[in-house]
C-alpha cells in the first residue's frame, strides 16, 4: 500500500489511533465488570469462611481425626496470641478513652472561646453544656463499674450485672450523642458567621464519634476474650485451619464439606478475577503506549508535511508502507471483535486474561513494537532522501 501524500499517511495514523482508543474503551468496560466480580467473589469467599468456621466449631467433635489434630496443634500458639491481644486491648481502650477525653476538653475550650467572643450566648446552651458534662461523668462511672465487674474472675458471678451495665453504657452514649447534637444545633444558630469555628466543631464531633465507636468495638472484642477465652481461641484456630488450606480432604461433617467446597469455588473465581484485572491493566498500559507512540510519530509526519507545504519546490512525498507495518495494524480490528463480547469476558475472566496475555506475548511484545515504529520512521526518512534529495 502506498500513501500518495503525507496527508493520507497522517489520516492512516489518526485512524489507527482511533481504533486503539475504541479497543481501550471496550477493555475498560470489561475491567469495570471484572473488578465488580472480584469484589463480589471476595465477599463470597469471606462469607464461605465464616460459614465453614461456624460449622466446624459447632461440630468439632465429629470432625475427622486429622482435621481435629491439625486444629488442636495450633491452639497453644493461639492462646498465647490471644492472651497478648487481651492485654493489648486494655491498653488500646485506655488510650482511646484518654484521647476522647482530650477531644472533649478541646471541645469545651472551643466552646468557652466562642462564649467569650459572643456575650449573648443563650441560657439554653449553658443548660445543655451542664447536661453534657453530667452525661460524660455518668459514662465514665459506668465504664469504671464495668471494669470492676469484669476484673479477674469476677465476671463469672457478675454476668447479669455486666449485661445490665453494658446496656446502660450504650443508652448513656446514645443520650450523650443526642445532647451533643442539640448543643451543636444551638451553637450553629448564633455562630453561623464563624464558619471556621463550625468546621472545628464538626471535626471534634466526628473525632469523638470515631473514638467512641472504636472503644465500643474493642470493648466487645475484649469482652469476648474475657467471657469465653477458650471458645474464642478455638474458633480462631479453626479459622486459621480453614484459611491455610487450598484444598480440603473430607472432614466427616457433610455440611462442612459442602461449605468448604463453596469456599474453594469462591476462592478460585476470585483468583480468576484477579488474573483478569492484572491482564487488563497490562494491555491497557501497552495500548496507551502504542497510542502515544503513534501520536508522536504523527507529529513528526505533520512536521515533514509542514516543511513540504512551506517550500513549493519540494515534490509531494509518496510513501510505500511496508506490508509488515500494515499487517501489524490489522490487529486492532481483530482485537475489537474479541473485546466486544463483554459479557463472556466478565463471566470468564481467566479465559480473557489468557487471550490478553497471548496477544501481548505474540503481537504486542517489545520487539514487534520497536519494529513497527522503526519501519514507519525508516520509510519516511527513505522517501525524503530519495524524493527530495
Amino acid at each position: 500500500m502506498a500513501f500518495n501524500d503525507l496527508a493520507t499517511m497522517i489520516a492512516y495514523f489518526v485512524e489507527q489511533q482511533d481504533k486503539i482508543k475504541r479497543v481501550m474503551a471496550e477493555v475498560d468496560e470489561i475491567n469495570q465488570g471484572i473488578t465488580s466480580e472480584l469484589v463480589e467473589a471476595q465477599d463470597r469467599t469471606e462469607a464461605a469462611v465464616a460459614d465453614a468456621v461456624a460449622i466446624a466449631h459447632d461440630g468439632f467433635g465429629g470432625l475427622d481425626v486429622s482435621a481435629r489434630d491439625s486444629i488442636e496443634a495450633t491452639l497453644a500458639a493461639t492462646r498465647e496470641a490471644k492472651t497478648a491481644r487481651r492485654a493489648e486491648l486494655g491498653k488500646l481502650i485506655a488510650d482511646l478513652q484518654t484521647d476522647r477525653s482530650e477531644i472533649e476538653q478541646k471541645d469545651t475550650d472551643e466552646s468557652e472561646k466562642l462564649a467569650q467572643e459572643n456575650p449573648t450566648l443563650n441560657a439554653g446552651e449553658e443548660i445543655l453544656k451542664t447536661k453534657v458534662a453530667e452525661a460524660q461523668a455518668a459514662i465514665a462511672q459506668t465504664e469504671e463499674q464495668l471494669r470492676q465487674a469484669a476484673a479477674g474472675l469476677a465476671w463469672l458471678t457478675h454476668a447479669r450485672a455486666i449485661g445490665r451495665l453494658r446496656k446502660q453504657h450504650q443508652n448513656q452514649a446514645t443520650a450523650l450523642y443526642g445532647l451533643r447534637e442539640r448543643l451543636s444545633e444551638v451553637r450553629n444558630l448564633w455562630a453561623k458567621h464563624r464558619a471556621a469555628a463550625r468546621d472545628e466543631e464538626d471535626r471534634l464531633q466526628q473525632a469523638w464519634r470515631l473514638r467512641t465507636a472504636e472503644i465500643a468495638k474493642l470493648t466487645q472484642e475484649l469482652d469476648a476474650l474475657t467471657d469465653d477465652f477458650e471458645g474464642v481461641c478455638r474458633q480462631s484456630a479453626i479459622e486459621g485451619w480453614v484459611r491455610a488450606q487450598e484444598t480440603y480432604a473430607p472432614t466427616g461433617v457433610g455440611d462442612l464439606d459442602e461449605a468448604l467446597k463453596q469456599l474453594v469455588a469462591a476462592r478460585q473465581h476470585a483468583a480468576d478475577c484477579e488474573s483478569g484485572v492484572v491482564a487488563v491493566s497490562e494491555i491497557l498500559g501497552v495500548l496507551k503506549g502504542v497510542g502515544d507512540g503513534m501520536a508522536r510519530m504523527q507529529t513528526s509526519i505533520e512536521g515533514v508535511k509542514q516543511e513540504q507545504d512551506m517550500h513549493s519546490e519540494l515534490s509531494t512525498l509518496k510513501i510505500e508502507a511496508p506490508s509488515d507495518f500494515l499487517k501489524f495494524h490489522e490487529l486492532w480490528d481483530a482485537l475489537m471483535e474479541t473485546v466486544t463480547d463483554e459479557k463472556r469476558s466478565i463471566e470468564h475472566p481467566k479465559a480473557f486474561a489468557d487471550i490478553v496475555r497471548n496477544v501481548i506475548d505474540t503481537y504486542l511484545n517489545n520487539q514487534n513494537l520497536e519494529l513497527m515504529f522503526s519501519m514507519a520512521g525508516e520509510v519516511l526518512n527513505k522517501a525524503t532522501k530519495e524524493q527530495w534529495g
